[in-house]
């Protein structure tokens, strides 16, 4: 009876043992940190929370030379993303998330002023999750954004679904795209102090390029400050980095292999005293 007990309390633990490296093996979603810095100058530029998506490469935001989509058309003139929340929500097995600044720095909280930060964690899946989109709209402005609008432009897993390690989105005023929905006057701009309605136009989706970041110089902020004086191309404006969160299941997958050999060891042990002639 006390062998064929500990026959089976050694397959037991022997079994869990199995099974925690399994599933530690199997395991085929990730953990990664993303990370969104106001990089620009104390006086320049604020943004919207800013909209992420994580897709198998099929979702599209936009197309450069074609009118704005709603979804970012809301984006653009309102810094409003729940039209794309919506719209990639039919993409099978793709996530999203809306990322705003915490609340601790300047009002209104939401809002990512020059020198803040904030960030987020998700588990992605190599297979649904493999690319990365983004979009969030610039302060003060009547439809100015920045965001990606090839669908495959930022991989983050490889076609084997390895996980391509850490990643730094860098974006400068020659990243800034114009939606072409408004005149770009800061007429009835969220949070522009000029007050008045924003005029309606029927352009597409271009980048600004430096004649329409010219536009910017001087703009007055709802905080009552200036914007800089000399918006150029070539500043940073904001900072995006993706990083994976150190996996748990690596360590259990270890732990228990360790485990396995432990069991293995004690129990051939046992056996071998067992076995052994008594004196």
């Amino acid at each position: 009876m006390h062998t064929q007990t500990s026959t089976l309390t050694r397959a037991a633990l022997r079994g869990a043992a199995v099974a925690a490296c399994f599933a530690a093996a199997s395991a085929h979603a990730i953990t990664v940190k993303v990370k969104v810095e106001n990089v620009s100058a104390s006086d320049g530029l604020w943004f919207t929370p800013v909209f992420f998506g994580f897709h198998d490469g099929s979702f599209d935001t936009f197309d450069p030379g074609l009118p704005a989509p709603t979804a970012i058309e809301a984006v653009a003139e309102q810094g409003d993303a729940s039209g794309l929340v919506a719209a990639i929500s039919g993409t099978a097995g793709a996530k999203s998330n809306v990322l705003m600044q915490d609340g601790s720095g300047a009002p209104p909280g939401v809002l990512f002023a020059p020198g803040e930060s904030n960030y987020f964690t998700i588990d992605l899946d190599s297979m649904y999750n493999r690319y990365l989109s983004f979009a969030s709209m610039l302060l003060p402005s009547n439809d100015a954004f920045f965001g990606n609008d090839m669908p495959t432009d930022y991989e983050l897993f490889d076609i084997h679904g390895n996980f391509k390690g850490y990643q730094e989105i860098n974006l400068f005023g020659s990243s800034i795209w114009d939606a072409g929905t408004e005149l770009n006057d800061f007429m009835g701009a969220p949070f522009s102090p000029l007050g008045g309605v924003s005029t309606d136009t029927m352009g597409s989706v271009s980048l600004l390029g430096q004649a329409g970041l010219d536009a910017f110089n001087g703009a007055a902020q709802a905080t009552g400050n200036n914007l800089s004086s000399s918006l150029m191309a070539s500043d940073p404006i904001a900072r995006i980095s993706i990083q994976q969160v150190p996996d748990s299941t690596q360590y259990i997958g270890f732990m228990g292999a360790i485990a396995l050999l432990g069991f293995r060891y004690v129990t051939r042990k046992r056996m071998g005293t067992e076995a052994a002639p008594e004196s």
